[in-house]
């Protein structure tokens, strides 16, 4: 079962809560309290968590007592239009006794001190942002890892929320170098940064020589190191490098004046990774709003990588937006009517006339539709996670009974009538868009001229890598699977029956491993890192 979790917020007295059928969960829970406290848009006030979570994946009480965090936070309102809707998303700061930042590890996550608790309010299925990120993640890339949560706020019940990391340059999150106040020269000042593409009402950051699909100059928010954090020396080495990388983007033979095509300064993969996922979903917010880019230093490759995704609740036919309810047509391709285009880059509509970014987008496409998004496997994680979240989801809609069956949004008519209704529409929609983009994908696999895609033609690979829940294994029937951790010890061990196999990695901490095939003509080793 995918990872998930369940946040309820509740009091010490059960008869304080507001929802009275609301006693146990199958989800893990966590309670906050501020005292009745209003929660701010900014700043955060303080406020104490407690978590109840049986990890064997048993029955979670209200009575019971907090076994995974119980201490201080500080919490705040969090979004932009959603900030309108009664059922809010937070933003919270773990903190000590005395009120000092603090990391802790969350659901196996990883030590933070920042976390999310998104309300998914505009999204009646639950579902699509938690998707969203195992769809990227099974892409290879890093996404956030979730847990699923009902909250209890001050003894009221507020639903089912999830418990999901902040976009932070860290180890365990957007795992880039520190750049530290002294990195001002040579190897240490080429990375890590990550910009970030938004609203243009943060002035903060630098513009572009190249103009936005809205016709404005295009703008890159400062996001990591902060606006009052990065160096002067910094700023102008990021604002030259995404200079040269645009010229030769916008270049009519993809190569600026240095002689480098654009291919040359970023991850290639990432690139149309991100651009797949954001089509798949034709995300009304995609590309423009909430979408980032990071760069690691030079001696750990240096190149633009897009993501890691994030704002994925207008998706998947939900958002009447630029006519993004419709199943047919690309995304990137959003009409001068839409609005919110002045901080979309045209980047994408010149990749995609590149034969090589078409190439490889084709490449990509095919060795995902035929594993984790062919559409039995994307549908069949849609029906085990809304089975799993069952009891959930119908606390839910108590709560919000004025949700179903009635539009709350900019969402297309007829407006699904309840809950089954509208995980039937979604499905359907996905069909019907999985297959739209089956017949029109540019490109021709067989002409990508990328080195680890050739790979994917011989007769042992592994993907994707970095991998997180399950690792797709390409090799001859009869072929013995060997997985071991990176000191040798022998961890798993099969007979592939097929020339596609699957090794569930659940259970398994983050780090690297080794995945060795054996047969009567190659012994391969092969290195993969599990997040």
């Amino acid at each position: 079962m995918k990872k998930t979790i369940v946040l309820l917020l509740f009091t010490s007295c059960i008869y304080q809560y507001s929802f009275a059928q609301f006693t146990s969960s199958n989800l893990p829970i966590i309670s906050i309290d501020t005292d009745d406290e209003d929660i701010p848009d900014e700043p955060k006030i303080n406020g104490t968590m407690g978590i109840i979570y049986d990890a064997n994946g048993g029955i979670n009480s209200i009575v019971d007592p907090f076994n995974h965090y119980n201490g201080n936070i500080g919490i705040e309102t969090r979004g932009n239009s959603t900030q309108g809707f009664d059922k809010k998303t937070y933003s919270l700061e773990l903190r000590t006794a005395t009120n000092q930042d603090t990391s802790v590890n969350l659901f196996g996550m990883g030590g933070e001190e920042d976390w999310i608790l998104h309300a998914m309010v505009i999204d009646k299925s639950q579902v699509r942002i938690p998707m969203s990120f195992h769809l990227a993640q099974q892409m290879g890339q890093y996404a956030s890892e979730w847990k699923y949560v009902e909250l209890v706020l001050n003894g009221d019940y507020r639903g089912i929320y999830i418990l999901v990391e902040k976009i932070k340059r860290d180890n365990d999150r957007v795992d880039i170098a520190k750049l530290d106040e002294d990195d001002l020269a040579g190897d240490s000042l080429t990375g890590g940064y990550i910009l970030r593409m938004d609203w243009l009402d943060n002035p903060l950051g630098f513009e572009s020589n190249y103009n936005s699909q809205g016709g404005n100059p295009m703008f890159f928010q400062w996001y990591y190191p902060k606006a009052n954090k990065i160096k002067p020396q910094q700023a102008a080495y990021i604002e030259s490098w995404m200079d040269e990388f645009e010229e030769a983007l916008f270049a009519s033979n993809y190569t600026n004046s240095l002689g480098n095509r654009y291919t040359d300064y970023i991850d290639l993969n990432s690139f149309t990774d991100f651009l797949l996922i954001n089509e798949f979903s034709k995300n009304s917010d995609g590309y423009k709003l909430s979408s980032y880019v990071h760069k690691e230093k030079d001696s750990k490759g240096g190149k633009l990588v897009a993501g890691p995704i994030w704002d994925f609740d207008q998706t998947y036919g939900v958002s009447t937006v630029c006519s993004n309810h419709i199943y047919t047509g690309w995304t990137y391709l959003q009409n001068q009517d839409c609005w919110d285009l002045e901080s979309m880059p045209m980047w994408w509509q010149n990749m995609m006339e590149d034969p090589i970014f078409q190439n490889r987008l084709k490449c990509r496409w095919t060795e995902f539709r035929s594993t984790f998004m062919h559409t039995d496997s994307v549908v069949n994680w849609i029906l085990e996670d809304t089975t799993y979240l069952s009891q959930a989801i119908q606390r839910n809609f108590e709560k919000w009974d004025e949700f179903i069956g009635e539009s709350i949004w900019i969402e297309p008519f007829p407006i699904p009538q309840s809950y089954e209704e509208e995980i039937s529409t979604m499905i359907n929609w996905i069909t019907n868009r999985l297959n739209w983009m089956d017949n029109n994908m540019p490109g021709d696999c067989e002409n990508d001229s990328d080195l680890s895609l050739d790979e994917m033609n011989s007769e042992f690979n592994v993907y994707p890598n970095p991998a997180y829940e399950i690792l797709y294994i390409k090799c001859q029937p009869n072929s013995k699977i060997s997985l071991s951790d990176i000191h040798g010890k022998l961890l798993r061990q099969f007979t592939a029956q097929n020339e596609l196999s699957q090794m569930s990695l659940k259970h398994l901490s983050s780090g690297t491993y080794l995945v060795q095939l054996e047969n009567d003509s190659l012994l391969e080793v092969k290195k993969i890192i599990i997040r």
